[in-house]
């Protein structure tokens, strides 16, 4: 488990693409906002206000390259994700 102004740093550093993806219906997730290179952390804070499931896709080639949001405990969790859906989480550890 990590904490958002973690990851929501990481993000701004605008060094890592990523996409936004809220929760649609029966265990599907929609992409969120427009897609593009540059820098959309102000889409992801309006995604985080207005959606109770929200899951950054990140770009790269680390294991792990999903993350669901829970915003009530401020804390993000790794998670298998492909095609709008979650696989299974990796709830290991808690970092401080």
């Amino acid at each position: 488990m990590r904490n958002i102004a973690g990851i929501i740093e990481q993000l701004e550093s605008g060094k890592q693409n990523f996409n936004i993806w809220v929760y649609s219906s029966k265990d599907y997730y929609c992409k969120f906002g427009s897609q593009s290179n540059k820098p959309r952390t102000f889409q992801l804070q309006k995604a985080i206000e207005q959606h109770l499931q929200v899951i950054v896709e990140m770009h790269n080639y680390e294991i792990d390259n999903a993350f669901l949001f829970l915003p009530e405990i401020h804390a993000v969790i790794p998670v298998n994700f492909h095609d709008g859906h979650v696989l299974s989480t990796h709830m290991t550890q808690v970092e401080r």
